[in-house]
């Protein structure tokens, strides 16, 4: 017999952190818990990156009650079993987290030489918008300097045109004084055509330290895109762009008519780890290179999401992913750690979950 319930849980931000297109102060995260046979499974469900669900939290939270509801009638621990109660992609991620715990022995949803702690996971950092409002330049180039210092090779940072001419200074600083460090940038879709796109590109190539692009234009625009994608003299890797689209017969086309270099998979967002493996099958069939990525969860999420990329990059190509952890003031503990550009789970740590269950 399955029991299941759903708890809520309030995240607060350590500091405020913005993309070019929000500011993020707070995360709200429900938990779904499933109990059988003395075994136990939970599963996050994050919203905050899926506008649709995260605007109307009431619906969220319904129908997660409703799922719950079938789950106690249907008793049955596949996933698929419910696939037509669900609508929202994080949900779907959330039950396929829990019934994972129960086949397993959770906190443990894969046995690997990662959750032994004998292998890491490479991971970027992560540099946020600052504000138009107080710019200093120096304090920026610092934030990159700490990261490095941290033993991250590989750094993402967020771009947007208003405040494009002040972090090209700082990208240029950068490359002066750590010539071997590969910068990431995110756009966000904020350039406004494939024209912008390109020329800040261009200007972008010219420092000689930024690795890909991800998203430079709003989604939707399949065919700006694949020009973008064919005149960039980097290497364009999509993500918001992916978000949605679950059709497998359209992720196919997708790929074949943009023909990006790179995709950046959330799992929340991209329907869960069967959505994301299909994403990642798709790609390694046309040589595009993938890379896991967080929607800010807590450390629970992010646990379920490392163990699940090492799985994936022990049958297809590895990468770097953006798997940080310790945005929150209020996260919980555990055996997840970041050293020198790398996650790891140290199995001698022991999970704290904070009356979760």
């Amino acid at each position: 017999m399955i029991i299941n319930s759903f708890l809520k849980k309030k995240f607060f931000f350590k500091e405020k952190i913005k993309n070019s297109k929000r500011t993020f102060n707070y995360n709200i995260i429900w938990y779904l818990i499933l109990k059988k046979n003395n075994k136990i499974g939970i599963g996050e469900c994050n919203p905050l990156l899926d506008n649709n669900a995260f605007k109307n939290l009431n619906v969220y939270e319904k129908e997660l009650l409703y799922l719950s509801k079938k789950i106690n009638i249907i008793q049955k621990n596949e996933s698929y079993y419910y696939h037509s109660y669900i609508s929202y992609s994080s949900i779907l991620f959330g039950l396929e987290q829990a019934i994972l715990g129960l086949k397993n022995k959770y906190p443990i949803l894969y046995d690997s030489k990662f959750t032994i702690g004998k292998s890491g996971i490479s991971i970027n950092s992560l540099i946020w918008l600052f504000s138009l409002s107080n710019i200093n330049i120096e304090n920026e180039v610092k934030k990159i300097e700490k990261e490095i210092n941290k033993g991250f090779l590989f750094i993402k940072m967020k771009i947007s045109p208003k405040l494009f001419t002040y972090q090209l200074i700082i990208l240029k600083k950068i490359k002066k004084k750590y010539p071997y460090i590969k910068i990431r940038i995110d756009a966000n879709g904020s350039f406004k055509n494939s024209k912008e796109a390109i020329y800040y590109i261009n200007k972008l190539y010219d420092i000689n330290i930024v690795y890909s692009v991800e998203q430079p234009i709003k989604i939707g625009n399949w065919k700006d895109l694949s020009n973008i994608c064919k005149k960039s003299k980097l290497p364009i890797a999509l993500d918001e762009e992916l978000i949605g689209i679950n059709n497998l017969k359209f992720k196919k086309r997708l790929l074949d008519i943009i023909s990006p270099k790179y995709i950046i998979l959330k799992p929340s967002v991209c329907g869960g780890f069967f959505g994301s493996k299909e994403w990642i099958i798709e790609a390694y069939k046309r040589k595009i290179k993938w890379c896991i990525s967080s929607s800010l969860e807590s450390k629970i999420g992010i646990n379920a999401i490392a163990q699940w990329t090492f799985k994936m990059e022990e049958k297809y190509n590895k990468g770097v992913h953006g798997l940080n952890i310790g945005y929150f003031h209020n996260d919980f503990y555990s055996p997840l750690h970041i050293k020198k550009g790398y996650i790891w789970y140290n199995p001698l740590k022991i999970w704290k979950f904070k009356n979760l269950i």
